[in-house]
Formats: structure tokens, C-alpha cells, sequence
């Protein structure tokens, strides 16, 4: 009896164990992602940040690809990446995109956003963007580290087609975020989207809405079929040469490379955008930083915003590129209209204090966006229009005056105009009593807070997980 229960405990085990031995273990996806963006804006790091996190508290691993000099510090390197992954390049990088910038601008500063001026600032900066990827290329060390590690998938913020050719290069499959409307590297025409040019605005850089007269409309196609294709010929040239030279699948154009892509995540919600047609593999997934969580204010700035009274306060910001966005001459019209406000005025400003300062306002080298935003004291967002603080702002009910200054932010100024939640300025016709009126006719605008999508900004974060492992193989 004793030798048969031993048996047959001998035959479970032996059944139990190749069981076990047949069923596929879990683990967690092995993803490669890289920073391109020639200015290294916080933005742009934050949006990708956000879907990392979310990928790796899933349990998946993420590598991040970047350039030895590019600025990481608005990185949340602790909970966004596991590995960083760095090349060595000939130029400073993010460094040397924020120069350009910054000297394109001060060149173009009396023009609109929507100039020549905005061609030539982009064109500058593709030029250090394919250097670095160039360089990318050259570091065989990197290379072979890279597809050494067999990634699974590549998450690619399509802000230049260097992107694609990795990702032909490693043949591996790969998704394409954007943390805009479109990139002149990647559109709907890329994307194989239908995109009616009778009421879907297709030019980035301007600003119009759905309701088109039939000039505008014109407008319109215009810029879809010969504007943008230009653009991108452009903007395709040094990355073709690179193409070649490194023999990526050189029968294919680098627009189909880029439309390989097998999903696109898409950093907009209808509560900002206009009705338009969608694909199935194209997600929005809009608002991915509203729920960043608010920390109290410093003692000092507390005491400044409350001391405002029923009046309240008026931020002021033109993003978190570092460099200056506004003439001499704007800023003194800024200050001027401020200093004839009721309100108390924060104003992120770096450099000789203008003029015309008024006693309500503090001028501040950084401050606390989103902090600030929150506070029931603030009033008014007076902003450049890039698209993380505009979701902040409709977030928390906040007006807003935007002041579009480079690429996408007419064509975000638009929509919030279109939507109610704010009035537009334009450089070209800026003055003091422009900026008093509008800033105004603002303070009185009632924000419904918009039901995005996914309304709970932790579900957008895991959808956008939960849409990658379709995508291997």
C-alpha cells in the first residue's frame, strides 16, 4: 500500500510539474523610448514621463534613448525610466536647440507666430535635431547595446523621423505618441486618417476653426496638399541622407517608414478639439499631467496670493522654455496693462525688471504653475497656449488670455477662443490697452470643467498601457 501511494504522489508530481512547465510565464515587456525634441521642453518630458510611469508600474521595463548632453531635468528619472541610455553627440544638444530658438525669435520677434519667421526657426532647428541623430547613428556602441537588449516596442513621440528610421533600423515594431494636434514629422496623411478639409483645420501653426468661410477653406486644403508637403520635403532631406547611408530599407520613402507606425496616442481630447474623423488605432488620450497633485505654497507666496482679497490673482506665463519670447517694448505694454489691474499679478519673467512694473506684481523666475492654478484666489491664466497648462487650466475652471508665440499654440489659442474659455492676443498688434481689455473681458469667463474622455487622468495614463501589447509581434 505504501509503494502505491508513493507511486501515485511520484505520477501528480511528474503531471504537476509539466503543467506548469506548459503554461507561458508573465512578465513584463521590454520598451525602448528616446528624446528627440531639439529643445528639450518639460513638456514634451512630462507627457512622455506620464506613459512611461504608467508602463512600469504595470511591470514593464523602459529605456530611455537620448543624446549625452540633452537636459533631463525635468525628468522624473526615479519613476519614468528604468534605464537611460545615452549617445554621444558632436553638437550640445537640447542646449544647442534652445540657442537656435532663442536667436530665431529675437530675429522674428515683431512678427505673428503664424510668419516666415516660424519656417526658419524650424528649419534651424532640424538641422540640430538630424545632427543628433546622425550622431546616434555614428555611436556603435550604443547600437549594438541597443539591439542587444531585443526590445519589444518602440514608444517614439514622432516630433522627428529620426524615430522611424530606428525603429526600421532595430525592425521593430513601434507606436507613435505626439503631445499636440499633429508634428510636421506626423500627421493624418501619414497616418492614412481621413481629414476633410471642409471643417478639419489642418495647419498647426494657424488659427482656424470648424466654421470656415469658403477663402479659408482654401486656406485650408492649401495647406494640407502643398504647405505641409513642402514642409515636409524640407524637413525629410538630412534624415534621407542618413537613411541611405546607414541602408535602412532604402526602397521605402521615410513618410512610409513613419506610417508603420501601429498606433498613434494622441495628446487631445473633443473638449478642446473640433468634430473630426478618427481610426481605431488612433487614441486620445488627452490630460495625462491634470492630476499631477498640488503641494501648499511657500509661506511668502501664500501671504502674497492671499493678500490679493476678493480681486484675486493673475498668473503670468509663456511656458517653460527658458528663453525670452517678448520684445523689450511687450514687455513694458505687459507691464503697463498689469500695473492698471485690481489684481495681484505673478509673473514668470527672467531679466531686467520692465519699466513700467506696477506695486501688484512680483516678478518670479520660476513659479509654481499648476500650484497656483489650483488656489481659489487665482482668476486669470494669462499663457502662450501650450497644450499641458491649457488641460490644467480647463481642469481647474481657470480663464484664459493666450498669447501664442511658436508652432502649435494658434492653432490651441483657436480652440480655447472657439470654446469660450478665453480671448486671444496677437504680437503683431500687441499694446497696453489691448492687453488691459482682453485680460478683462477674461476675468468674468465661467470655466465648466470638461468631461475629457477618460475622466479620471489615472485610467487615460493606463489605457494608453493597455494599448501596447496588441502591438507586438
Amino acid at each position: 500500500m505504501a509503494i502505491s501511494i508513493s507511486f501515485r504522489l511520484l505520477v501528480i508530481y511528474v503531471l504537476g510539474v509539466g503543467l506548469v512547465s506548459t503554461i507561458p510565464c508573465a512578465s513584463g515587456a521590454n520598451f525602448l523610448t528616446g528624446l528627440f525634441n531639439p529643445l528639450g521642453q518639460a513638456s514634451h518630458i512630462h507627457f512622455v514621463g506620464r506613459i512611461t510611469a504608467g508602463l512600469i508600474k504595470r511591470g514593464h521595463t523602459v529605456t530611455l534613448l537620448v543624446a549625452d548632453t540633452y537636459d533631463l531635468h525635468s525628468l522624473d528619472k526615479d519613476n519614468a525610466v528604468t534605464r537611460i541610455l545615452t549617445f554621444k553627440t558632436t553638437t550640445s544638444s537640447s542646449d544647442s536647440g534652445l540657442k537656435v530658438f532663442s536667436e530665431s525669435m529675437s530675429a522674428t520677434q515683431q512678427n505673428d507666430a503664424s510668419s516666415i519667421g516660424t519656417l526658419q526657426i524650424f528649419l534651424a532647428l532640424r538641422d540640430v535635431s538630424s545632427q543628433n541623430c546622425a550622431d546616434m547613428f555614428n555611436d556603435q556602441v550604443v547600437m549594438n547595446e541597443i539591439r542587444k537588449n531585443n526590445f519589444d516596442l518602440l514608444l517614439l513621440e514622432m516630433f522627428v523621423p529620426c524615430d522611424a528610421l530606428l525603429a526600421e533600423y532595430l525592425k521593430v515594431p513601434f507606436i507613435a505618441m505626439t503631445s499636440t494636434l499633429r508634428f510636421p514629422a506626423f500627421d493624418e496623411d501619414f497616418f492614412n486618417m481621413e481629414i476633410p478639409s471642409s471643417y478639419v483645420p489642418f495647419e498647426s501653426m494657424g488659427a482656424l476653426t470648424d466654421e470656415m468661410n469658403f477663402a479659408q477653406r482654401v486656406q485650408n486644403f492649401l495647406d494640407r496638399h502643398v504647405i505641409a508637403k513642402v514642409v515636409q520635403y524640407l524637413n525629410m532631406r538630412p534624415y534621407r541622407k542618413i537613411q541611405l547611408e546607414y541602408k535602412i530599407d532604402t526602397t521605402s520613402s521615410i513618410r512610409e517608414l513613419t506610417g508603420r507606425a501601429q498606433l498613434w496616442l494622441c495628446h487631445m481630447d473633443f473638449a478642446l478639439d473640433f468634430p473630426r474623423p478618427t481610426a481605431p488605432n488612433w487614441k486620445m488620450i488627452a490630460g495625462l499631467t491634470v492630476d499631477a497633485g498640488t503641494k501648499p505654497l511657500s509661506q511668502d507666496l501664500e501671504a502674497f496670493v492671499e493678500g490679493s482679497g476678493d480681486h484675486g490673482v493673475i498668473v503670468f506665463s509663456l511656458g517653460s522654455t527658458d528663453v525670452s519670447l517678448l520684445t523689450e517694448q511687450m514687455n513694458e505694454d505687459f507691464a503697463q496693462a498689469l500695473s492698471e489691474l485690481p489684481q495681484r499679478v505673478l509673473w514668470k519673467y527672467d531679466g531686467l525688471p520692465p519699466r513700467n512694473l506696477g506695486n501688484n506684481t512680483r516678478l518670479m523666475s520660476w513659479l509654481p504653475q499648476r500650484d497656483l492654478l489650483a488656489h481659489p484666489k487665482t482668476k486669470l491664466l494669462i499663457y502662450h497656449g501650450g497644450l499641458a497648462g491649457v488641460y490644467e487650466a480647463m481642469h481647474l475652471q481657470k480663464p484664459m488670455v493666450i498669447l501664442p508665440v511658436f508652432a502649435d499654440q494658434p492653432a490651441i489659442a483657436a480652440r480655447v477662443a472657439k470654446k469660450g474659455m478665453g480671448v486671444v492676443l496677437s504680437r503683431a498688434t500687441l499694446s497696453a490697452e489691448i492687453i488691459n481689455q482682453r485680460s478683462c473681458k477674461s476675468l468674468p469667463i465661467q470655466v465648466i470643467k470638461p468631461t475629457l474622455r477618460n475622466s479620471d487622468p489615472s485610467v487615460r495614463i493606463q489605457s494608453s498601457a493597455h494599448w501596447r501589447p496588441p502591438c507586438f509581434g
